[in-house]
């Protein structure tokens, strides 16, 4: 399921911005096309490969893998919300949506903690960073319900709702697998990885919830928030130039996509802050988040698992050639998705001429790479 997933959530954001640049749709559906159909089954499924390994454990039952595709139903019930008339269809499938997403969510939660207390030894600190990323799902998904109970307060709970998911669920959730994921694609292993995690989660966590209450009510909260959610981004990208920056600077290879949806997403986080204080359009920062952030980490992802997840067992020849092939040109792709996302999300909506060109490429490299290793 995950190679699907993945494929799917690459698709669905290259839609998403062919959409954005050729018509003219409502930002909140492309926001839900994006993070519900998209990205967070992505996530999803990708802890129930992760959690194993992270508590030394079997792998997840067929009833827990399936929580991913529930979810992906989850996401398709709030698009469709949103394209159908105002009305108590409507809001009957924004219930059925969060219901179904918040089912995925909560059983995903209570596996993995299940799975820390039965763990070979203790689990390894990003099952941390999952669970807590959960934690801010499950409570965007139930600030949902107060738009209509709280309705002179709806604009505020959308921001929560939105940062919640973007910082919260999407950040906590990337950051914890990016401290491990890039020295794996760098060919190496960082011993002080497990030590940052376990150090930065209070962070990252804090950060995030004062970004999302700030974002509604106070943009010095949020101001604050964005100082102490960097300095996981900091450190790990500090750690990262000075002991992977031979690998961030190559032409090919998954660590140079990896690197490069880290320095995105900190350009992100001060467009944040430029948003907060009203010098920048929100909706210019939303869109940007997909090519400066999601499609070089799902695609760094990818390249890196994807020949594991549609080989799993011992690693051979054939797992390598996929690789490399993956990886080809990431050092190319990779930064032009980036550079037109931060353009973009900086107030220049042009900037996304720059990320097409580079999803082209990422496009072209992933559909040759597969049709060569068949």
């Amino acid at each position: 399921m995950l190679p699907l997933l993945a494929a799917n959530a690459l698709v669905t954001m290259a839609i998403v911005l062919a959409l954005w640049l050729f018509a003219a749709l409502p930002l909140a559906l492309v926001a839900h096309l994006v993070l519900a159909m998209g990205v967070m089954p992505l996530i999803l499924s990708a802890m129930t490969y992760f959690v194993p390994v992270l508590t030394r454990s079997d792998g997840a039952p067929r009833s827990v893998e399936i929580l991913a595709l529930v979810a992906w139903l989850g996401g398709l019930a709030m698009v469709a919300s949103m394209a159908v008339r105002p009305n108590a269809m409507a809001v009957a499938l924004t219930i059925v949506g969060v219901l179904l997403s918040a089912k995925a969510a909560a059983g995903l939660l209570l596996w993995m903690i299940l799975k820390a207390r039965r763990s070979l030894g203790t689990p390894h600190p990003g099952l941390a960073w999952y669970v807590a990323a959960l934690g801010f799902l499950l409570a965007a998904l139930f600030t949902v319900p107060l738009f209509w109970l709280w309705p002179e307060q709806r604009a505020a709970l959308r921001l929560v709702h939105l940062h919640a998911n973007l910082l919260g669920f999407v950040g906590l959730t990337a950051i914890g697998t990016l401290q491990v994921l890039l020295p794996t694609a760098a060919g190496s292993w960082d011993a002080q990885a497990a030590v940052r995690l376990r150090q930065d989660l209070i962070f990252g966590v804090s950060g995030a919830a004062l970004i999302a209450l700030g974002a509604a009510w106070s943009s010095l909260l949020a101001g604050f928030g964005a100082i102490l959610f960097l300095l996981p981004l900091l450190r790990m990208g500090t750690r990262w130039c000075a002991s992977y920056g031979d690998h961030l600077s190559r032409l090919h290879g998954a660590a140079a996509a990896l690197g490069m949806a880290c320095f995105g997403f900190t350009g992100l986080i001060f467009a944040g802050l430029g948003h907060a204080r009203g010098y920048l359009h929100g909706a210019d920062a939303l869109i940007g988040l997909v090519p400066a952030f999601l499609l070089p980490l799902v695609g760094g992802a990818a390249m890196q698992l994807l020949p594991v997840w549609l080989r799993p067992g011992r690693q051979d020849a054939w797992h390598e050639k996929l690789r490399r092939s993956l990886g080809r040109y990431s050092g190319v792709h990779a930064p032009l998705l980036v550079a037109g996302g931060l353009v973009t999300a900086f107030g220049s909506p042009q900037g996304l001429w720059l990320s097409a060109a580079g999803l082209l490429v990422l496009l072209a490299v992933a559909v040759r790479a597969l049709r060569d290793c068949r």
